[in-house]
């Protein structure tokens, strides 16, 4: 450092020295009591120096800084530049690094740098520009004190974090399991300032993609921000389960399609963008038991049967035929697959319109004026097409409950398949361009 080491002949220079160390160790212990958290560290230590200080974190991102000190309008050090010319052994010890300035990489002056952590983990950097006064030895005692008392600051936040992630963790296998008496869960909720009455949608992350095991809590909020509600979150035995609230008067349907595109945007970001996840309905509390099963029975039916890219599906989606495909012998499956429609599977000429119709008569409600509409044809042609596929299958579709039962299941496992004559599931809400508008091929 610029300053001398006090000589030990000089007892009344060494016991001020201790003095004023006293005196700043009382002032952030002092800081740290009242509650004044880290920003409130930053700005004790900024006045007790005539030099700017920041505090930035391991994403190079301002935590806090000096806001009256001359200098502070200095824009951010960039940490990896002061860190260059020093090793791990440097960033592990007691005391601050002394940067020196080195103006060909961009450092003008000089700089201490002292890592904020506890243990094996990096909270933060903190960091001293000298622009109004040379560095003292007392700058590098203050540096020093300041990372510690931020240190706990950071690892007693954590903690407190931690408990309030597993308390909302707790609530959330709560609500699914509904085993728990109705006012310990709104006592809970209450506590954490969550609506336990609040609508929800839940969304099963299977663990057979890998997906972002023991990261619930990183998933949780990425949702949360994206689609602007509270989520909880909750690890099960073979995935994740995330309970989404239903924003109130939000559309149950459009709001479903906002959390599907949501998970799509997740895995895409998280690098697993073929996961397999299952997307409840809109579901009141009491429900969420039954939503949980549901959606896993759409993880079976997914991993079983898909072979596009399309896996974050929804438990309308699939309608109540996914039992049958999620539980029953795969053989049987594909077997009773082309018993029910084989005949339109051969290729042959109009069979790719003929499924195509079909598929939008079910999705429709089985509305030949909608289906008309939506594919861009006459109404006589739907109903030619319809009478087509009762003389090539026997299936009375318009007539006919069980037929109607067997066809819907039949195409549910071509749509899951990716069959090139079945639109995605997204269509059937009319969410995503109809690629038959506009054609007639009857």
């Amino acid at each position: 450092m610029a300053a001398p080491t006090t000589s030990a002949a000089d007892p009344r220079r060494r016991f001020e020295e201790l003095n004023r160390r006293y005196a700043v160790e009382l002032r952030l212990s002092g800081v740290s009591a009242a509650g004044g958290g880290i920003s409130g560290l930053v700005q004790a230590v900024a006045e007790m120096t005539t030099n700017p200080i920041w505090l930035i974190d391991p994403q190079r991102r301002v935590v806090s800084r000096s806001a009256r000190a001359r200098g502070s309008d200095f824009r951010p050090p960039e940490v990896a530049a002061l860190l260059e010319q020093h090793g791990p052994a440097d960033l592990g010890g007691a005391e601050p690094m002394l940067v020196p300035a080195q103006p060909a990489r961009g450092v003008v002056r000089r700089h201490l740098l002292m890592p904020v952590r506890r243990d094996d983990c990096l909270f933060a950097w903190l960091v001293v520009a000298e622009v109004s006064g040379r560095f003292t030895r007392e700058d590098s005692a203050l540096v020093s004190r300041a990372a510690f008392h931020l240190a706990s600051e950071y690892a007693v936040q954590r903690r407190v974090a931690r408990a309030s992630w597993n308390a909302r963790a707790t609530l959330a296998r709560q609500l699914v399991r509904g085993h728990s008496r109705d006012d310990d869960i709104a006592d809970a909720a209450e506590y954490l300032g969550i609506q336990a009455e609040a609508d929800r949608v839940l969304v099963y992350l299977a663990d057979a993609a890998g997906v972002a095991a023991g990261d619930e809590e990183g998933l949780t909020a990425q949702v949360g921000a994206d689609l602007g509600v509270e989520v909880l979150a909750s690890r099960g035995r073979e995935g994740t389960v995330l309970l989404i609230e239903a924003p109130e008067g939000a559309p149950p349907v459009a709001f479903v399609h906002q959390v599907k595109q949501a998970m799509r945007r997740l895995l895409a970001a998280v690098g697993q963008p073929h996961a397999t996840v299952g997307v409840s309905g809109v579901t009141r509390p009491a429900a969420l038991q039954r939503a949980y099963r549901e959606t896993r029975e759409v993880v079976l039916c997914v991993d079983r049967f898909a072979r596009t890219s399309e896996r974050v599906i929804a438990v309308d989606d699939l309608g109540p035929a996914r039992l049958f495909v999620a539980n029953g012998d795969l053989g049987a499956v594909r077997r009773y697959v082309q018993d029910v429609i084989g005949a339109l599977l051969d290729g042959g000429p109009g069979t790719a319109d003929l499924l195509r119709t079909l598929q939008c008569f079910f999705d429709t409600g089985r509305s030949v004026r909608e289906s008309a509409a939506r594919l861009g044809i006459h109404e006589n042609t739907v109903r030619l097409r319809m009478a087509k596929v009762h003389d090539l299958t026997g299936l009375d579709v318009a007539a006919d409950a069980n037929d109607q039962l067997s066809a819907q299941t039949a195409l549910l496992v071509l749509r899951l398949e990716g069959h090139p004559a079945i639109p995605p599931f997204d269509e059937r809400h009319g969410f995503a361009a109809d690629t038959d508008r506009g054609k007639d091929t009857a």
